[in-house]
C-alpha cells in the first residue's frame, strides 16, 4: 500500500509547507492571471480546484480524489489517470497548476517527462504555476536537524520533516524512497514522547510520519539547478518567484512560465 491511500484521512491535519493555505493560492493565481479556458490541476488540491471556473484535476489515487476533491461539478471535473500518460488534446489548456505536483514523481527523469507533457497540453500563450520543494544550496546537516529536535520548535514538524527529507535526498540522491525519511527519523529520534515535550510539537502530528512505513512511493527533492536541467524547450518567463511566509517557504518557490 502506498502512503498516498492513507493520505486523505490526515489531509485536515496539514498546514504549510504540505499544504497551501490562501497566500499561496493567491501566488498562484497572480501568476496564471486571467483564465478564460480549461485549466489542469495536477493532483486533486482542493484549495487551487476551487480557485479556478474551469478545471480538470488529475490523479491517479483514488483515494484522495474520494477524500479532497470538492466535487464535479459542469465546469470542474477530475480524471483518474497518471499525469504522464494524459492523452487529453495538445494545446487544450489555457493554464496548468499543481502544488508539490513537481516533487511527487519518481525521477529527475520523470521530472522532464512531466514538464513535456505539460508543454504539450498547454495551448500557445498557455501558463504554467506550481510550488516546489527545492533543496537549497545550503544542505540542511544532522547537526542541525539534532539541534532543532532538543529545543523549542521554531517551525512546525511538517516543515521539519521536509528538512529531513532534503538532509537525506543530498546524501543519497534526488530521488527519495519516503520510507527512509520515516526510518532516519526513528534513529535520530527514537524517543517521541521527549521530542515532543521538548520541542512542543504534538505527538499526533509527530506520527503522522508512520504514514511512509512500508510505502513503495518515492518523491523527488531536486535542487534549482537539477529543475533547470529538466526543463524542455517550448518555454519562455522562465522564473521562480517566492510563495508566501510561512514555516520553510525559502525552500518552496513557485515556478511559473509561459509556452511559446
Amino acid at each position: 500500500m502506498t502512503h498516498w491511500q492513507r493520505y486523505p484521512a490526515s489531509w485536515s491535519k496539514l498546514v504549510p509547507p504540505l499544504r497551501p493555505d490562501a497566500q499561496i493560492v493567491a501566488k498562484v493565481k497572480e501568476l496564471i492571471g486571467p483564465v478564460t479556458g480549461p485549466v489542469l490541476l495536477l493532483g486533486v488540491t482542493p484549495e487551487l480546484a476551487q480557485a479556478f471556473e474551469n478545471v480538470l484535476g488529475v490523479d491517479k489515487n483514488k483515494a484522495m480524489i474520494d477524500r479532497t476533491w470538492p466535487g464535479d461539478t459542469e465546469t470542474r471535473k477530475v480524471l483518474p489517470a497518471d499525469w504522464l500518460d494524459l492523452n487529453e488534446p495538445k494545446n487544450h489548456f489555457a493554464a496548468a497548476v499543481g502544488d508539490g505536483s513537481l516533487n511527487a514523481v519518481s525521477s529527475l527523469r520523470e521530472v522532464r517527462l512531466l514538464f513535456e507533457r505539460v508543454v504539450d497540453l498547454l495551448a500557445p500563450g498557455g501558463r504554467f504555476a506550481c510550488r516546489l520543494y527545492e533543496r537549497p544550496m545550503q544542505p540542511f546537516t544532522q547537526d542541525q536537524l539534532l539541534d532543532l529536535g532538543s529545543r523549542r520548535a521554531s517551525l512546525n514538524f511538517h516543515a521539519f520533516k521536509w528538512q529531513l527529507a532534503m538532509h537525506l535526498a543530498e546524501t543519497c540522491g534526488a530521488a527519495l524512497p519516503v520510507v527512509l525519511i520515516r526510518e532516519r527519523f526513528n534513529e535520530l529520534f527514537p524517543d517521541r514522547d521527549r521530542l515532543a515535550r521538548d520541542t512542543g510539537w504534538p505527538r499526533e502530528i509527530i506520527d503522522m510520519i508512520d504514514i511512509y512505513r512500508g510505502s513503495p512511493t518515492l518523491y523527488v527533492f531536486p535542487s534549482r539547478q537539477e529543475f533547470l536541467n529538466a526543463l524542455p524547450g517550448g518555454m519562455s518567463n522562465v522564473r521562480f518567484e517566492p510563495s508566501g511566509r510561512y514555516d520553510l517557504a525559502e525552500c518552496c518557490p513557485m515556478l511559473a512560465f509561459s509556452k511559446h
